[in-house]
């Protein structure tokens, strides 16, 4: 037994790289500003296959989105009529561990030598360039898949989401990668600055799966939808939605 535990000891030693690498399981916390000066706060709950983002724009705009990458099924809760609406997640088949971003039409990724260290964590610049803008992205590996801001009706609408984060390029094309950005600076073609994102805190901590999941007792908007053929006329539309 004492020679089987030291070979088992030894083996760990020799070859580290065979055990599971450590998940991080926590809360993020960002505040996205807009060209104006607008700030919102958003908190990414991440948790192993999940990612919840909780945005609070202000009364009658609080919005939450819950991630499920084994079921890829993205969750829109919506607080003020304790409703929820269920839309499939879609995401590269697989998430990728190094090297840059798959490229799109839209947007075209340039990994830079340059690197430092946000709230704890190591950072790598990324380059993202469309036609219209320039984006300084710092991610680091050290927070699992980035699983997305929850697309344009949650984030990049008129309502309820943070100013211009959602639908941006960037956040599209690291959607399912393993690269989690910690600070993103968004710049038109004159130079200047139209948005930021940065994460002010990153505390690890256990999460309850309940975080994850719709809360009981809410009703699920789209089969409501599809008794009534469609979504009522006068009904308060998902945070974000035309």
């Amino acid at each position: 037994m004492k020679k089987l535990s030291t070979l088992l000891i030894g083996s760990v030693l020799l070859f580290p790289h065979l055990l599971p690498a450590e998940t991080f399981e926590g809360k993020v916390t960002m505040k996205v500003t807009d060209a104006k000066g607008t700030t919102v706060p958003l908190t990414f709950n991440l948790k192993e296959g999940f990612s919840r983002i909780d945005v609070d724009a202000g009364p009658g705009k609080s919005a939450s989105m819950i991630m499920d990458l084994t079921k890829k099924e993205m969750t829109m809760l919506i607080p003020q009529q304790r409703m929820y609406l269920v839309q499939p997640l879609t995401l590269p088949a697989a998430a990728a561990t190094a090297g840059v971003p798959d490229p799109s039409p839209d947007v075209s990724f340039e990994k830079t030598a340059e690197t430092q260290k946000i709230l704890g964590y190591d950072c790598v610049k990324f380059i993202a360039k469309t036609k219209d803008s320039t984006t300084e992205i710092w991610t680091t590996d050290q927070l699992g898949t980035f699983l997305g801001m929850g697309g344009g009706g949650m984030m990049g609408g008129r309502r309820g989401g943070p100013p211009g984060a959602g639908s941006q390029p960037w956040a599209q094309a690291l959607a399912g990668k393993k690269f989690f950005p910690l600070l993103v600076v968004t710049r038109d073609a004159s130079g200047k600055e139209t948005s930021r994102m940065e994460a002010t805190a990153v505390d690890k901590q256990s999460l309850p799966a309940s975080l994850f999941a719709p809360p009981e007792g809410w009703q699920n908007l789209g089969d409501m939808m599809k008794g009534m053929g469609g979504m009522p006329p006068g009904m308060m539309r998902p945070p974000g939605g035309n």
